[in-house]
């Protein structure tokens, strides 16, 4: 009865264990080139996404929610809107050539109230960086899953109740004597 009740206390866990509200993605770029002169853009950063992914362009992606970062030493102050009042969807694709769409995404460092960070293409790494409307950089883009550094809660949990079933199975074992016989 007892290994029942520590089945049912185990399944439960493993059905309230939810993922964090939030997934964070690394990136970073690098000049390749600079069509109308100027400083070269090097910049890196985490995108905060949901934790809800879907279905755009017919591939997995996750809405940006958040940006911080650096770019040319500056740093990232935030999603901008293109040119309407409200932010609008920005996404992150897990899958397929770009990991930002045409669209890309607009943010907001030192003097430039608005940089735009976008794939103008399929071409994989090939991405633009245009400030206030002016293509300022042609640049190469990598991005990686951030790791967490701390444990879900859930995570945690799971570990406890499995230490707890050790223990519980250890100190069930029956104990064996040893038979010693003499000829």
């Amino acid at each position: 009865m007892k290994m029942m009740t520590y089945l049912a206390a185990a399944s439960f866990m493993a059905s309230v264990a939810v993922p964090a509200s939030a997934a964070e993605f690394n990136f970073s770029f690098t000049t390749t080139s600079l069509p109308f002169g100027g400083t070269p853009q090097n910049g890196s950063g985490i995108f905060t996404t949901s934790d809800t992914a879907m279905t755009i362009e017919g591939r997995n992606a996750f809405a940006i929610t958040g940006i911080m970062g650096q770019i040319n030493g500056v740093n990232i102050s935030g999603l901008t809107p293109f040119a309407t009042s409200l932010i609008p969807t920005y996404y992150y694709f897990t899958e397929g050539p770009t990991f930002l769409s045409g669209t890309g995404v607009n943010f907001s460092a030192g003097g430039f109230p608005s940089i735009k960070f976008y794939a103008p293409s399929a071409t994989p790494g090939t991405y633009l960086i245009q400030g206030n409307g002016t293509i300022i950089a042609n640049v190469t883009a990598t991005s990686s899953p951030a790791a967490s550094a701390v444990p879900e809660p859930a995570s945690w949990g799971m570990m406890l109740l499995g230490f707890g079933a050790m223990g519980y199975a250890m100190r069930c074992r029956s104990k064996v004597k040893p038979n010693v016989q003499f000829a």
